[in-house]
């Protein structure tokens, strides 16, 4: 298995991403390339001497959060983002994980990799912590304006991720509203709702508010990227409001940290679930490869893990899966060619 991590991206590049990357080389059978200016990244992997296979590539130019996607794109064409993309496109990796600039990652997937024939747009997905379980939660910020024919695709791409990576055996599909009546929301979800409820092999239970999402009522939640941002968001500052509250009182009274020491493994195991760096990244679902998009405040464990995810999703072959949902799903002849969508390459990269 063989990873490409894009180690100029994040917040705390290259750090967090050389010993996020180490990490994983020493639980994981694979080799991992770290794509970035060769010089900065061999003087930060050589402070571990305890490694596994680790090698670097260079790339003269890297794309920053500030940086406009397509313009960023077109004028940092050896960019390590675009280098790792290129290695993915050629065979040379197995996947791709990126702390980066979210819509670089999803435009230059887009334009290297390109899109799963029959899908309309790329998205990206979340699995997220519920009473029962996990839910895939999608769009996550790639698409903020969507159509009803885009909220249709990323169901079914939902679905494949939940069953195949999860191991849901027969996910059920809600669509986020403001009501769970089918005549709530906007034309597009109500168009999506009908689209929904009569599609052949997709469980779709209706209409979910965002309240329910981490209740256990679903398995995969359907959004654009808007909405799924914004629940994202608001989800970990939460978790974050409540881990301070609680460090808070604990130490408020030796009862207090008395009764923190009794209940230790329960806080232990709510502090595990509601940190999102203990989750496997948010894979890019809908481009013909496997790229793994995280935070861009991710923690070494959060890109340790988002390489764990990566090469889940390609030993799942995640992608063949969404691949074969389309072509059993969808009133069009679907062959394996790869296609841009609405974007024919214009950056030539």
């Amino acid at each position: 298995m063989h990873i490409a991590l894009d180690a100029m991206g994040s917040d705390n590049a290259p750090r967090f991403e050389v010993e996020g990357a180490v990490q994983a080389s020493l639980d994981r059978k694979c080799k991992i390339y770290l794509v970035g200016n060769e010089d900065i990244l061999k003087k930060e992997l050589d402070k571990y001497p305890k490694r596994g296979d680790i090698e670097i590539i260079h790339a003269s130019q890297y794309i920053t959060m500030d940086d406009q996607p397509v313009t960023a794109l077109r004028q940092k064409k050896d960019s390590s983002l675009l280098v790792a993309l290129r290695k993915l496109k050629n065979g040379e990796v197995d996947a791709v994980v990126s702390a980066g600039n979210t819509g670089a990652v999803m435009v230059g997937a887009r334009l290297v990799l390109g899109i799963i024939q029959g899908i309309s747009r790329p998205a990206v997905a979340q699995a997220l912590p519920t009473k029962g379980g996990r839910v895939v939660l999608l769009d996550l910020g790639a698409n903020v304006d969507c159509e009803s024919r885009h909220l249709y695709d990323f169901a079914y791409m939902g679905m494949a991720y939940s069953k195949y990576a999860l191991g849901v055996e027969n996910p059920r599909v809600g669509l986020i509203n403001i009501g769970g009546e089918m005549t709530k929301g906007n034309l597009v979800l109500k168009q999506a709702y009908q689209m929904l409820s009569q599609a052949e092999g997709i469980n779709f239970v209706g209409n979910i508010e965002p309240n329910r999402v981490f209740e256990g009522d679903t398995d995969v939640a359907v959004c654009d990227g808007l909405i799924g941002n914004i629940i994202l968001k608001t989800a970990e500052a939460v978790a974050k409001f409540v881990g301070e509250f609680m460090k808070e009182q604990i130490e408020k009274s030796s009862m207090s940290r008395l009764g923190a020491v009794l209940a230790r493994s329960a806080l232990l195991a709510l502090k595990k679930t509601i940190n999102p760096n203990e989750y496997p990244g948010a894979p890019l679902l809908g481009v013909q490869g496997v790229v793994i998009v995280l935070h861009g405040a991710s923690s070494p464990l959060g890109i340790a893990n988002g390489i764990r995810g990566a090469i889940t999703a390609v030993e799942s072959n995640l992608v063949g899966h969404i691949r074969g949902n389309v072509r059993a799903y969808y009133d069009k002849d679907i062959s394996d060619e790869s296609s841009n969508g609405d974007l024919t390459d214009p950056l030539k990269i």
